[in-house]
């Protein structure tokens, strides 16, 4: 059984259209043996208190955590 974790920064854009003011989001995909088993998606302070939340590996989080925090800095 093959297990995937992947991950992407999303720029949301909130009701009106704006990119302004909806903050970027990671979304997170989980696979098995090539078919989507579960999806997350977390703003930067929804990650930061998943991560807190977690015990297990967290380094695909921590990196994701990075790209948002990276991603406000560019605004």
């Amino acid at each position: 059984m093959k297990e995937e974790l992947t991950w992407q920064v999303r720029d949301e854009v909130d009701e009106r259209g704006s990119r302004q003011k909806a903050p970027p989001k990671a979304c997170f995909y989980w696979k098995r043996d090539g078919q989507l088993v579960r999806s997350a998606e977390f703003t930067q302070s929804e990650l930061e208190a998943e991560i807190e939340r977690l015990s297990g590996d967290m380094a695909q989080f921590v990196i994701a955590l990075k790209m948002l925090a990276l991603s406000r800095g560019s605004r």
